[in-house]
């Protein structure tokens, strides 16, 4: 039996310690504010992240990230091939970084280990479930090609949904995607925003607090239909509140067999900003 290993990117937003009890390894993007870089997950963890972008005031001083860099990728992949005979690499959208195609070209120098890069199409906490699905099924020992369509299927059922107060940091950080037709005012109206094919589109606006979670909530019902919900996680910035609002109602709706909550990460937020909340959700 072939041994497989996984590495993904910090953009899936899972803790230090959910990868080590998952045997996943992790490849970190980098955040830099003002003049001192970080290593996201690292260096940095989520709250103070936030503590500090709250306090920004230009829009010239966002903070802006980067991919890692090549030899990172080959270091790790060269390190797994004495352990492992295939390396599943899977990473955040091709559409909002170029981890990806990094990853491919360092694929392509190592020659002691197959390694299958995978554009998951997702990002933050969508890749980090979809992460914890694969680790599953490589502890029950599925084969590869089983592992590669079943992360096909994931795809297509785990789904996204969030708000936010403003559009800035998605603007400028050119990662908005077809939601720039929610640009301009949004007084009293809230953007409800998911991932579509590897971007970020608008699902709705919606106009006040009290529909926005009526409308999270026939979400889930009309995607479960009647079925047990396989995991709920919701999302948050620094809208603890509202976060544990979303999770009490659609705890008492619905049926999970498991429930959490993440707080976005140092560079998911640097493109989002520090006030978006929603939900991850798949049956």
């Amino acid at each position: 039996m072939a041994r497989v290993a996984l590495v993904i990117d910090s953009t899936s937003d899972l803790s230090l310690k959910t990868l080590e009890e998952n045997n996943i390894y992790m490849i970190p993007l980098r955040v830099r504010l003002g003049d001192r870089e970080y290593v996201d997950r690292v260096e940095i963890k989520p709250t103070e992240f936030l503590n500090k972008i709250e306090k920004i005031e230009s829009a010239e001083d966002l903070p802006v990230t980067s991919q890692p860099a090549i030899g990172e990728f080959v270091e790790l992949y060269k390190e797994l091939s004495n352990d492992y005979d295939i390396i599943i690499s899977l990473h955040l959208s091709e559409k909002f970084s170029g981890a990806v195609k990094t990853a491919r070209l360092a694929a392509n120098m190592v020659s002691d280990v197959d390694v299958r890069v995978v554009d998951s199409n997702l990002v933050t906490l969508p890749l980090g479930v979809m992460a914890l699905e694969v680790a599953d099924k490589i502890k029950e020992g599925k084969d590869i090609d089983y592992i590669i369509n079943y992360i096909d299927e994931l795809k297509d059922i785990i789904k996204i949904y969030f708000t936010i107060d403003d559009l800035d940091y998605l603007e400028k950080g050119g990662r908005i995607g077809k939601a720039t037709a929610l640009l301009g005012s949004l007084f009293n109206v809230k953007p409800m925003l998911t991932i579509d094919n590897g971007e970020i589109v608008p699902y709705r606006k919606i106009r006040g607090e009290k529909r926005l979670y009526k409308i999270f909530k026939d979400l889930v019902a009309k995607e479960l239909d009647g079925q047990k919900g396989k995991k709920l996680v919701i999302l948050y910035g620094k809208y603890l509140d509202k976060a544990n609002e979303l999770k009490r109602i659609l705890v008492e709706e619905f049926e999970w067999e498991e429930v959490e909550m993440v707080q976005f990460g140092s560079v998911v937020g640097a493109h989002i900003g520090p006030t978006p909340f929603g939900m991850v959700f798949y049956k």
